[in-house]
């Protein structure tokens, strides 16, 4: 298995330890969505993937193509789950959510990941919520 299946099976696990553990102890997660987030350290990108998964227990991330070369590997996922714990800005009513993303990880020499760009659509989940009047949510 490789990294991106690594990482995959972590968050499938619902282990933000085990997801951490994939980075260096001073790997870099940067969300570039809509509330953008830059989580420096293992303990900071744990916590990011517990509020995750505290607002959806149900998370279910699956990939779709990877593609590396060198010391970079991109990866196309979906997160399938429901929306059934708050988040800051996101409080649950209990709607399917989907959502597409990419992610851009650079692998240093001992297969950890130095950082993780993220870039994800939150168009479909935001209008699942409600939160866009008039745009329906997508049915990926």
């Amino acid at each position: 298995m490789g990294l991106a299946e690594d990482l995959n099976a972590a968050w499938n696990s619902h282990d933000p330890a085990r997801v951490a553990s994939l980075y260096k102890e001073d790997g870099v997660r940067e969300e570039f969505i809509v509330t953008h987030a830059r989580l420096v350290g293992r303990e900071a990108i744990a916590a990011q993937v517990q509020m995750y998964l505290q607002a959806m227990p149900d998370l279910a991330l699956s990939i779709r193509k990877i593609s590396a070369a060198d010391s970079v590997i991109t990866f196309e996922w979906m997160v399938n789950a429901t929306h059934s714990g708050d988040a800051e800005g996101w409080p649950a009513k209990g709607e399917a959510v989907a959502f597409p993303g990419v992610s851009v990880l650079d692998i240093a020499r001992d297969g950890l990941i130095t950082e993780e760009r993220v870039y994800t659509d939150f168009t479909g989940l935001l209008a699942g919520a409600g939160l866009i009047p008039g745009v329906e949510p997508p049915s990926w």
